[in-house]
């Protein structure tokens, strides 16, 4: 069987974080963090930029680094794509960090590499994100056929029972 991987975007973090706290929810935090361990949890940097500095996260995030991809020419490059055709996923006039563009873009990215991979077969990257509504990320996945799932749908297409 083959293991997608996940592309998470920083408001699937945040609700993580605010409807499964980890002192009520270890086993799940502990899950979540073997997909991480495992290479199957992965968000672009500017993800981590968006959640440094929160109390809980922020600390969680610095000891998860291999999850968060370096920002590299062939990314800059598939975001910049996603903004022109997409401008309002940047997220104009908002000061900080706007990572949806380069979560979009790495999901693409690793798509390319498992189609092109004998090894992963199957296996596919999936978007993972809270935002709904018109302009938001579900919306630019699709019409980049990329899936794109909530946190929740995440853990029923993991089969995680609790």
């Amino acid at each position: 069987m083959t293991a997608d991987i996940y592309c998470i975007d920083a408001s699937s973090l945040i609700k993580l974080k605010q409807d499964f706290p980890r002192q009520v929810f270890p086993t799940l935090w502990e899950r979540v963090e073997e997909m991480a361990r495992a290479g199957r949890l992965i968000a672009p940097d500017e993800v981590l930029q968006e959640i440094k500095n929160d109390d809980v996260l922020g600390p969680w995030a610095k000891q998860k680094l291999k999850m968060f991809r370096k920002l590299d020419q062939e990314q800059l490059d598939a975001a910049s794509d996603v903004t022109c055709r997409f401008p309002s996923l940047a997220k104009p006039g908002r000061f900080g960090p706007a990572a949806d563009p380069f979560v979009v873009a790495l999901a693409q990215l690793e798509n390319q590499k498992l189609s092109d991979s004998l090894f992963a077969a199957g296996s596919r990257c999936v978007v993972v994100s809270e935002e709904r509504g018109p302009g938001k990320i579900p919306g630019v996945c699709s019409h980049y056929k990329l899936s794109c799932v909530t946190l929740v749908d995440l853990f029923q297409r993991e089969g995680w029972r609790f």
